[in-house]
């Protein structure tokens, strides 16, 4: 007889792989609705991004109608050495001299020179010690007081307006030098926060007051105000910063002399927002010009190369920037303000041209940029009407959501119809198995016997 049943040799055929070839031919119609939807997903990125740049120009636009912008101050002294100023809003512009006489300065009392060597050994045995500031006198408790280092905490657990401390002045004069002297200091500086010290303390039966023997410097240790004279006015502060003596002007007093302060207009803040909204415009105008080119080297157009919004938004707001507003000044448009747009269809800002608007006629800028129904607000509105919850932009990726979606659900339920798919053939192509292997080896004993009785 023959040879064992093989057809064609089938019995030993990969079928995982022919599983998996008829698998991924069938396959076609899920692959074309993934391209679809990734398609979608592109859109919706682009339509994120082109919300996203349009928000930036809309905060701009809004920073520029802001009043702020028109009437930030600058404050400059003569001399920053004597003073230094910055002005608010509410400053009057102009110029004045400052006079400064004197420095705020706390009152500094301190015990004499070479008198303690040790501010652990005993120095106190008795007496009184008080301090007295804006009225009221703080007796100082002196029970467990003995050195000079206990008196120091002392002072400064039981009262807040003088602070006690212990310095070593570098001293190396006597046998063995004594260069620890306690010193008073006033917390806050100001004719207001001196204080007088009443030392009764006492050592060995010595005269009250001689152990610390505390006294003021007069030249240096007195508790003094700044003082100084405005347009011929004098003014007094406690510190040497004053915020709110002169109305919208922060002084800063160095030391004692003369300087002219002067207050004009900070065009720099009106400038630095018109040039945000330079860049933001110009970040969008790239975004737009990357969407809407024209492709020649055969790759695929960006995902808004054709949309009829981005065109649209794109055309409308060049618009804007080269017609005429009405307005009752006499800045009328961008191009007045020394704003353009160029040939590569940014804009940029001719700085001679915005300085001079500035300080010849800033009311009329003002009036152009900054009102309810100047340039600013027009451009910002128009760009809202876009980006707003419910607006265009917004119900474009919505029906872009929700094509997404139905395209995922579609691919869910045909992976789903495919697994069931691949399984009937995983079971057919292994009961087929099956079968051509109990056919061969029926084939093998059949043959077998043959051969028991073959007659030649």
């Amino acid at each position: 007889m023959s040879s064992p049943i093989t057809l064609s040799g089938f019995n030993n055929i990969d079928f995982k792989s022919v599983v998996n070839i008829l698998i991924n031919s069938e396959r076609g119609p899920i692959d074309q609705l993934q391209n679809q939807k990734t398609t979608e997903q592109s859109r919706l990125s682009s339509y994120t991004s082109l919300s996203t740049s349009l928000s930036s120009l809309q905060s701009a636009l809004s920073a520029i109608q802001d009043s702020s912008a028109y009437g930030a101050l600058q404050a400059s002294s003569s001399d920053e050495e004597i003073v230094t100023a910055s002005a608010s809003s509410s400053a009057s512009k102009g110029s004045f001299t400052i006079v400064v006489s004197s420095l705020a300065r706390p009152q500094v009392t301190s015990s004499s020179a070479g008198q303690f060597r040790d501010i652990n050994a005993t120095i106190i045995d008795g007496g009184t010690f008080s301090i007295t500031q804006n009225g009221t006198t703080t007796n100082i408790n002196l029970a467990g007081v003995s050195s000079l280092a206990q008196l120091r905490d002392a002072i400064n657990a039981q009262q807040a307006g003088v602070k006690a401390s212990i310095i070593n002045d570098g001293s190396t004069s006597g046998n063995p030098p004594s260069p620890f002297r306690l010193v008073l200091t006033s917390a806050a500086s100001g004719v207001a926060s001196a204080f007088t010290v009443n030392d009764q303390t006492t050592f060995s039966g010595g005269a009250p007051g001689t152990v610390l023997n505390l006294s003021t410097d007069a030249t240096s240790g007195v508790a003094q105000d700044t003082v100084l004279t405005y347009n011929g006015i004098t003014i007094r502060s406690a510190s040497t910063t004053l915020a709110d003596a002169i109305p919208g002007l922060n002084l800063t007093v160095l030391k004692t002399g003369s300087s002219t302060v002067t207050v004009t207009d900070d065009d720099s803040v009106l400038k630095n927002k018109i040039q945000a909204f330079v860049t933001a415009f110009n970040s969008f105008n790239d975004f737009a010009q990357g969407q809407l080119k024209l492709t020649t080297d055969g790759s695929s157009r960006p995902p808004l190369a054709s949309d009829p919004l981005l065109r649209g938004i794109n055309r409308q707001l060049r618009t804007f920037f080269t017609s005429k507003h009405a307005n009752l000044g006499s800045i009328q448009n961008l191009i007045q303000l020394g704003v353009k747009l160029t040939q590569s269809g940014k804009l940029e800002i001719d700085d001679a041209t915005l300085d001079d608007a500035l300080a010849n006629n800033r009311t009329d800028v003002q009036l152009f940029l900054g009102e309810t129904t100047g340039f600013a607000a027009k451009v910002s509105n128009f760009i809202q009407s876009y980006t707003q919850s419910g607006g265009a932009i917004d119900s474009v990726e919505n029906r872009i959501q929700t094509t997404i979606d139905n395209y995922s659900s579609r691919i869910q339920t045909m992976e789903g119809e495919l697994a069931l798919r691949e399984q009937t053939l995983n079971q057919q192509f292994a009961a087929a198995d099956q079968a051509i292997s109990q056919l061969n080896s029926e084939a093998n004993a059949l043959a077998g016997l043959s051969n028991q009785f073959r007659l030649f």
